[in-house]
């Protein structure tokens, strides 16, 4: 049976996508513009703000009995996600493998937010599902941070001294490959995806310091500053890069520190080091020797 993967561009799709050929499970991907994949991985297009190309995945004539669902950016995704939904159900899909947030506003219920609230619907209309709960991206330190890194040899953010547990991409999709094929094997319908660390942003820039060869220091910002960022930068819209800032503000309180300690929680194999050694060629600035 195959699987779709809405969001297929995205960087755990893609991963999501090469571990599903690697065991010789069928896909479809579900892209709007259809970079960054592979000439040979069976592709459609797909807009969460364009309901027309909804149908598109179901016309191939695939026996799609699972979804891979990345939401789209909007602080409220349902009222984009909830029509997918309902038609893949009336479709026979059988699972429903929802990329959510490690947050409290993430949490399921009435007070839900983002894709809390995805989840949410799908747990109410009783339907197969696992909510995966992710923690901060390690790749975060290349498309957000990235650029600080390269031109300027810092990280720049809101949240000094608190701790994160970072998780790479390659565990996150080997976490989504066990909710579509094994789920039982996982500790909840909803759980914790971590990374093996619990690290400050200080942390992190040692650890470049040391990989990189170069001085990595870390400079505080305003919450005003980094939202703007956001808005500008990575065209968040305002309520939810007002979110995310919330958000980050909290971990300098230790918000982020119950999650370890939660029996849904799972952590993954690739820590900062190792996936900051991996990549350290894409932390050179342009023009540096590599």
């Amino acid at each position: 049976m195959t699987t779709l993967i809405t969001g297929g561009g995205s960087q755990t799709g893609l991963r999501l996508a090469q571990i599903l050929k690697a065991h010789g499970k069928p896909f479809l991907i579900g892209s709007r513009s259809g970079k960054r994949i592979p000439a040979d991985y069976p592709t459609f297009k797909f807009d969460w703000h364009d309901f027309s190309t909804f149908q598109a995945p179901f016309a191939a004539g695939d026996k799609i009995d699972s979804v891979f669902v990345v939401g789209p950016d909007d602080y409220d995704p349902l009222p984009f996600v909830k029509p997918f939904i309902d038609l893949a159900v009336e479709k026979g899909l059988k699972r429903f493998v929802v990329l959510s947030a490690c947050s409290d506003h993430n949490e399921r219920g009435p007070n839900a937010k983002e894709m809390g609230r995805v989840h949410t619907y799908v747990h109410e209309k009783g339907l197969d599902y696992v909510a995966l709960r992710l923690g901060w991206f390690t790749e975060n330190l290349l498309t957000i941070y990235g650029d600080g890194i390269k031109e300027k040899n810092v990280i720049e953010g809101v949240v000094p001294n608190g701790r994160i547990s970072f998780v790479a991409v390659d565990d996150i999709a080997e976490v989504a490959f066990k909710a579509i094929t094994d789920p039982d094997s996982l500790p909840s319908r909803e759980p914790n995806v971590l990374g093996p660390d619990f690290v400050s942003y200080k942390d992190v820039a040692a650890i470049l310091t040391e990989v990189l060869g170069r001085v990595i220091t870390y400079q505080t910002i305003t919450a005003e500053e980094l939202k703007r960022r956001y808005t500008k930068i990575y065209g968040i819209d305002e309520e939810y890069a007002s979110a995310v800032v919330k958000i980050e503000q909290g971990i300098e309180n230790g918000s982020e520190e119950k999650w370890l300690s939660d029996p849904r929680t799972v952590k993954g194999k690739v820590g900062v080091r190792e996936w900051v050694e991996k990549n350290k060629n894409a932390f050179e600035a342009a023009g540096s020797a590599v």
